[in-house]
């Protein structure tokens, strides 16, 4: 036929079928190709996580981290103006919030002779019993009376509210206020609601400190300031360095939370919060006026 190429004696002519072949041969080198770039482009999707994952990981360390938002001897200032204080009220959750978060402060406190009170809203009732004693509440009751003496605080406030349900609780303002009355301190330390330090939160803690803040906004310009612990944005740093072996033994008397230790972890907690502004230990606060 014209347009055929002749056919030799014996063969057998497949129009198109060298297309078919050439086809066949470049599919399936396509098919060879597409695995490889699979896994390139999932390999470069997984570096693409790898680097978001770190980069967010940045991200919260700077924004989570514990960050002095002063000098530290503007720090330390502020520290030994609020050892100045003739009278300061604290308020807590529960019994070894005090000694725990401040204990070096009211200590040094009382040694320089401020009249020291304290509110510790309940006793504590859902927490650890590491010695499993049959009534919890009024052991830790005991402890923290203990701990009191030690640590040279005039009152202790209880009002047994009930644990983590404090700062719903309608007594809760009430008995704050009427107390803060009788008071009238010149600097309340309280916990940080806003930028709390990690990695511990309890809603009691936070809680009870907003109900307390909200409270102390509506007095009027001679309000006393108000010293935020358990803060990552403090300004105020006072060092605890000559006390802090007071701080350990009032501490230790929470014997149903901290067993037979715990004191080893809080000289570290508070060394790294020394290191901030120089000194062997500090608490640190963010102020509020």
């Amino acid at each position: 036929m014209t347009g055929q190429p002749a056919k030799k004696p014996g063969e057998i002519a497949f129009p198109g079928f060298s297309c078919v072949i050439i086809m066949t041969m470049k599919v399936g080198s396509v098919a060879l190709k597409s695995p490889q770039r699979r896994l390139r482009r999932l390999g470069i999707n997984f570096i693409w996580f790898l680097a978001s994952l770190a980069l967010i990981g940045t991200l919260l360390y700077f924004v989570f981290r514990v960050n002095l938002t002063v000098t530290a001897d503007d720090a330390l200032r502020e520290g030994r103006l609020l050892l100045s204080k003739q009278t300061v009220l604290a308020v807590v959750a529960h019994p070894d919030d005090l000694e725990w978060y401040i204990g070096g402060t009211l200590r040094r406190l009382a040694d320089a002779g401020a009249d020291v009170q304290v509110i510790v809203a309940s006793l504590g009732e859902k927490g650890p019993n590491r010695t499993g004693v049959p009534n919890l509440p009024e052991a830790r009751r005991q402890e923290q009376l203990d701990a009191a003496d030690i640590n040279g605080y005039r009152r202790v406030h209880f009002l047994e509210l009930p644990d983590r349900g404090v700062a719903a609780d309608p007594r809760f303002l009430p008995r704050v206020t009427e107390i803060f009355r009788q008071v009238r301190p010149d600097a309340v330390l309280v916990f940080d609601p806003q930028f709390p330090s990690l990695p511990y939160l309890h809603t009691d803690h936070q809680g009870s400190a907003r109900v307390f803040l909200g409270f102390w906004r509506t007095l009027g310009e001679d309000r006393p300031p108000v010293y935020l612990f358990q803060t990552r944005r403090p300004n105020v740093a006072v060092d605890i360095s000559p006390v802090v072996d007071i701080k350990a033994r009032a501490l230790a008397q929470h014997r149903t939370q901290n067993g037979s230790g715990g004191s080893g972890r809080m000289s570290q907690v508070f060394k790294e919060q020394g290191t901030l502004v120089g000194v062997a230990s500090a608490e640190t606060f963010r102020v509020m006026r």
